[in-house]
């Protein structure tokens, strides 16, 4: 396991089931790009590639770490902060093992 492996594994979320902060804008776009960035810069593997045509992306923003990376390397992404009070908990410091 890599170093931000290892990182990832201690975050916590406050997971908002009523509101997906991150969206595919048009999945006929996704359909069609052969580049697919988003599947490998992601850092926490919120975007996985589906067999369904119609949703060629399966988007797991429960694990989203708020990078905003998304945003930045695909335009047919909607990226939001999530909501007040949901999310990934950011702590400051090191947790205790």
């Amino acid at each position: 396991m890599n170093k931000i492996d290892d990182r990832l594994k201690f975050l916590h979320y406050q997971i908002d089931e009523d509101w997906q902060h991150v969206i595919v804008i048009d999945e006929a776009i996704c359909q069609n790009c052969h580049n697919k960035q988003c599947l490998t810069f992601c850092p926490s593997g919120v975007f996985r590639e589906n067999k369904e045509k119609k949703q060629p992306l399966l988007i797991l923003y429960k694990q989203c770490i708020e990078c905003g990376g998304c945003r930045l390397i695909c335009n047919n992404i909607d990226f939001s902060y999530p909501k007040g009070g949901y999310g990934v908990l950011f702590m400051e410091g090191e947790e205790q093992l």
